[in-house]
């Protein structure tokens, strides 16, 4: 099934260290009812196989089996219970699946076999869900409108949420001074239940099992410098999408993910290679930055950085992780496949 099985190539992250990413399948056919777009979203969930989301999809997920075979439309779109506005991200866990649309007030419940339990909802704005394997909950960090500073103008205020298995409020508070949630991208858990949490712009921060503040690190992405002056035909600047433990957890992973074109550059160029009848050369328009951070007594420490010539992104724990492949028909399909970390002599 698979339509490619190459090492992707990699730079070094450290003298004589590199990391490839080896595709080993595609989910989907050509002839299958939907393909997914530029920002595919995808959940491995065990022997069920694997949810997708994108931006074409929309309020739809798709479901394929493990063996990358379409199965069925797991949502639609609407406003009723399980269904969806727009393309969800997914958080999995002990309790199940859950699907939320980050900025929505609505995290959606399933079990672990795809079968709809509920839709929750919470104040403001949900930004990320992490299951939680030390609270035995789903942890959400979610804006909710608060009091200004002169006791009268509102404003967003970063709060906390732990939710039990089956999705009822445990407890709740603000996140406070010490994490900023409210620009929080993604958090993971880290060794002795550190919380280890990186916004977009690549601020990684880490707290205790009690939130309490540890240390932050930023880090240097390219084309910082253009976040405030996005010139027309320039790329645009990298952005962090994801942070996972390594593979063999000595580190934490920090994914980043930058065009070489703007947007509108970028979707022109893709539409002129399906008019002239072959697949754009994706891997010469994006680039992964892989960041490996760790924590020693003293801190945050920046190991090394590596560079992949394609959008890769972790797929749950361990070595697991995708991209996007561009078909001969112009549509795009996900590949699974896994991150290999080399270790040279130096």
């Amino acid at each position: 099934m698979s339509l490619v099985l190459n090492a992707v190539s990699a730079i070094q992250l450290c003298a004589g260290c590199t990391i490839e990413f080896e595709p080993v399948d595609t989910l989907g056919a050509t002839e299958d009812p939907a393909g997914v777009g530029l920002f595919a979203d995808v959940l491995k969930v065990g022997d069920q196989g694997y949810l997708v989301s994108s931006e074409v999809l929309g309020g739809v997920v798709i479901v394929y089996d493990w063996e990358g075979r379409y199965q069925r439309e797991l949502t639609r779109e609407g406003d009723g219970p399980g269904e969806l506005r727009g393309e969800p991200k997914f958080a999995r866990g002990a309790g199940g699946i859950v699907l939320f649309e980050p900025g929505s007030p609505r995290l959606h419940l399933y079990s672990a076999d795809l079968v709809f339990t509920k839709t929750i909802q919470v104040a403001g704005m949900v930004r990320s869900v992490l299951w939680d394997s030390v609270a035995g909950g789903w942890l959400v960090s979610h804006m909710a409108a608060g009091e200004g500073p002169d006791g009268y103008r509102p404003q967003l205020d970063a709060r906390i949420l732990l939710l039990d298995q089956e999705g009822d409020s445990i407890r709740s508070g603000q996140a406070g001074e010490a994490g900023l949630w409210h620009s929080v991208w993604d958090k993971i858990r880290g060794a002795e239940g550190t919380i280890w949490t990186t916004t977009g712009a690549g601020m990684v921060r880490v707290f205790d099992r009690d939130l309490g503040f540890v240390d932050s690190l930023q880090l240097e992405l390219p084309g910082m410098d253009e976040w405030n002056r996005r010139e027309h035909g320039s790329g645009y600047p990298a952005e962090v999408n994801d942070i996972r433990l390594a593979p063999d957890g000595s580190t934490v992973w920090v994914f980043a993910f930058a065009t070489v074109l703007n947007v509108d550059d970028l979707v022109k160029e893709l539409a002129e290679a399906r008019e002239q009848g072959g697949p754009p050369d994706i891997e010469r328009l994006a680039d992964t930055f892989i960041y490996s951070v760790r924590l020693d007594p003293n801190g945050l420490t920046l190991v090394g950085r590596d560079q992949l010539d394609t959008r890769v992104r972790p797929l749950g724990d361990g070595d697991l992780a995708y991209d996007l492949v561009e078909t001969p028909d112009g549509n795009r399909r996900v590949r699974v496949g896994r991150l290999r970390f080399t270790k040279g002599s130096g």
